[in-house]
């Protein structure tokens, strides 16, 4: 007699280990003909439920695209992060240097926003390659106008992956990226008119 255990019902019990066994000695030949996905090919996303895989909102075919994308996203934001970094140490103001490491700060935290969602995904983590210092303009004023061209088209970017996206995880994900990004290339304007006021004195 099994006891009730409250997880899986009874101790010594579950039934994940039946559908296992019926999975591979094919009693559902037909489950994948309703258009549905390879639930043993999921169990990295935590979809532990046989009988209704589909229910899990973060469980859903994995499109090699986007790993590809999620890697390149990663590589982008730590660069990011670097320039706003760099950038910072040519700040007129302290305003603006604590701005622009708040902005670094935001993109290393997307990058790791990535690697979890690119590990819960793939159940692999993602080493990134070491990433070499960008290259920043002299000009304070340039630069500045470089990272509003840049945020700008992360801003597009992540917006159509946002769109794209199957689960509520990554519609998440893409959302609040894009919203982080959009903030930055809102305020970037105000350390131009900062840095004009100074340069006027």
């Amino acid at each position: 007699m099994y006891s009730y255990n409250g997880a899986n019902h009874h101790e010594d019990y579950n039934y994940y280990n039946d559908y296992y066994n019926d999975y591979y000695n094919d009693y559902y030949p037909s489950y994948g003909n309703h258009g549905r996905y390879d639930y043993m090919d999921n169990e990295h996303c935590g979809c532990w439920d046989p009988y209704s895989p589909e229910m899990d909102p973060y469980c859903y075919p994995v499109s090699p695209g986007l790993i590809r994308s999620l890697e390149e996203y990663i590589k982008d934001e730590l660069t990011d992060s670097r320039y706003y970094e760099l950038l910072a140490q040519k700040a007129p103001t302290q305003r603006a240097k604590d701005l622009l490491m708040e902005f670094s700060k935001d993109e290393k935290m997307h990058a790791q926003d990535f690697m979890n969602a690119y590990f819960m995904l793939t159940g692999r983590r993602y080493q990134p390659p070491k990433i070499e210092d960008p290259k920043v303009p002299d000009d304070f004023m340039e630069a500045l106008q470089q990272r509003i061209l840049a945020e700008t088209n992360d801003y597009k970017k992540y917006g159509e992956q946002y769109l794209k996206a199957h689960t509520a995880y990554l519609r998440d994900l893409f959302f609040m990226t894009r919203t982080s990004e959009a903030r930055h290339a809102m305020r970037i304007p105000y350390l131009m008119h900062e840095h004009h006021r100074q340069t006027m004195r």
